[in-house]
């Protein structure tokens, strides 16, 4: 009989556990596969629409700000660094301060060529390049706001001028033989240009003045024939070395005064020695021929008062 109540126990236990886990198992709520769809749509809808207004905002934005800026009077025109700008180069810094602005707009004879960031400090530096000769007028106008901009009145004009052409040596004078120990050279170049007469260790130099003439005194000479070399620079820096050179002899016993230049009656000009002695050759010409009507003059009177003595 103690057997069977033990196999009897042990039968009935299954299905105490059996009912618990039921219990459990109710009280657990199973979310259908339809009900976590509709949550992921609604979720992945509101990030669309979040996407789509910030990539529209994003499109207005760049439009805005990217579009012509509206003028203000009132704004105070950027400063640029210089007033007139000469080289030989094919660009030129242009450089300022823009306080205030983000953006400073660059034009070249009116013409919006680029738009250049205004830094931390207010400064702005931009290269601008110009291959061709000539002169060019430059200005700036800051730019600033977001999304609506504003842009103030250009700066004041910055004239740029390119000039890749050397110097030239239209005339030049100085006497052939003098009798003292210095001589003087004038000549006319271009404005404010640098002429420089070399010989051996000595060197001479004069700036043109506006209208391109010059004058170097006191050149020293050795006695006998002196060869000189002329060297000509302009403001954008362009040089020239002069082929012919500057021959002047000094001799004891000429009565010429080296520094009298300026009344010499020998004009020659760098580079047309030729036209120069022809000059020459031209003036003892018209001495000969007014020697010879001179003679042919009183000749004729001679002969005509024997004439009129005989009658």
């Amino acid at each position: 009989m103690a057997k069977k109540k033990s196999k009897s126990s042990i039968q009935t236990a299954p299905k105490n556990i059996s009912n618990k886990k039921d219990s459990m198992l109710s009280k657990v709520e199973i979310k259908k596969p339809q009900d976590q769809e509709k949550i992921s749509r609604i979720v992945g809808t509101i990030f669309i629409v979040l996407g789509v207004l910030l990539i529209s905002f994003g499109i207005y934005s760049f439009v805005k700000y990217n579009r012509n800026p509206e003028m203000n009077t009132q704004l105070e025109s950027p400063v640029m660094v210089g007033i007139n700008e000469l080289t030989k180069e094919d660009s030129v810094v242009i450089r300022g301060s823009a306080n205030g602005y983000d953006q400073v707009f660059i034009y070249v004879d009116g013409e919006e060529i680029e738009r250049v960031k205004v830094a931390k400090d207010g400064s702005y530096e931009y290269t601008l390049n110009l291959v061709d000769e000539g002169k060019y007028a430059v200005t700036v106008a800051g730019v600033k706001g977001f999304p609506r901009r504003y842009i103030s009145p250009t700066s004041e004009v910055l004239t740029v001028t390119i000039d890749k052409t050397a110097p030239t040596i239209s005339k030049i004078k100085y006497p052939a033989e003098v009798g003292t120990e210095t001589f003087s050279l004038t000549g006319v170049v271009e404005p404010n240009a640098v002429v420089t007469v070399k010989r051996g260790t000595g060197l001479y130099r004069a700036t043109c003045d506006k209208n391109g003439n010059f004058k170097i005194s006191g050149i020293v000479l050795e006695v006998g024939p002196n060869i000189f070399n002329i060297e000509l620079k302009d403001e954008a820096g362009n040089e020239l070395k002069v082929e012919e050179k500057v021959r002047v002899i000094y001799s004891k016993d000429s009565s010429v005064n080296g520094e009298a230049v300026d009344d010499t009656s020998i004009p020659v000009a760098a580079g047309e020695l030729d036209s120069a002695m022809s000059v020459i050759l031209g003036n003892k010409l018209m001495i000969l021929f007014g020697i010879l009507a001179l003679v042919g003059m009183f000749s004729s009177t001679g002969v005509l008062l024997y004439k009129n003595r005989k009658a």
